[in-house]
């Protein structure tokens, strides 16, 4: 073990900062067959990963958990087969994924923004049926994009927002901004903003 630019530095070029050399030394042993890895620990033949914990297999991963087989990912926990994922959790065979929870064998996940609960999906821009997609710009305090999905169902028509950590319909997603911006001119008519325009775009005054 050498001390290396104020990293604790093994035979693996695995490095550790913040830590005594006793403790550099255990993390190390911890881990099987690791290369050029930081501060990780528990990882099994993982690359150029970053905190990393419990992993197997993983490549360039960062703050990852408890992840098997990840490829490229970032801050992702509890992952199997995950390639190119970035603050997923929980999640199952992901492909491309951004921003999903507790998802299952998605692909393509680029397109979903902060995605929950999803069970077996497949180039997540479809929503159910298939349905149309408008994708605002990016506004708001995030300073990110809206989505708005609008689909056929039985009865007729139905359509789903997915804003931040905001998932619904039109009416509740209407409330929510005028809600949470109300004191703030600006973002509340940027989002009032996008409703009217997908009022307009869809052919619809009220969500059914």
């Amino acid at each position: 073990m050498k001390k290396i630019d104020g990293y604790w530095v093994d035979e693996n070029g695995n490095r550790w900062n913040d830590c005594s050399k006793e403790r550099a030394k255990e993390l190390s042993s911890s881990m099987i067959n690791c290369y050029n890895c930081d501060n990780c620990c528990n990882c099994n033949n993982c690359r150029n990963c970053r905190n990393c914990h419990y992993c197997d297999n993983c490549r360039n991963c960062r703050n990852c958990h408890y992840c098997d087989n990840c490829r490229n990912c970032d801050n992702c926990h509890y992952c199997d087969n995950c390639r190119n994922c970035h603050n997923c959790r929980n999640c199952r065979n992901c492909w491309v994924c951004e921003d999903c929870e507790d998802c299952r064998d998605c692909r393509d996940c680029q397109v979903c923004q902060n995605c929950q609960n999803c069970q077996n999906c497949q180039n997540c821009q479809k929503y159910t049926d298939n349905p149309m997609l408008y994708r605002t710009a990016e506004i708001g305090s995030r300073k990110a994009q809206t989505l708005f999905y609008f689909g056929k169902i039985a009865n007729g028509t139905s359509l789903q927002i997915v804003c931040g950590c905001f998932r619904g319909n039109l009416e509740k997603f209407e409330k929510a901004v005028l809600k949470t911006h109300e004191n703030n001119e600006v973002y509340r008519k940027q989002y009032l903003e996008e409703i009217q325009k997908v009022k307009v775009l869809f052919g619809m005054q009220n969500d059914e």
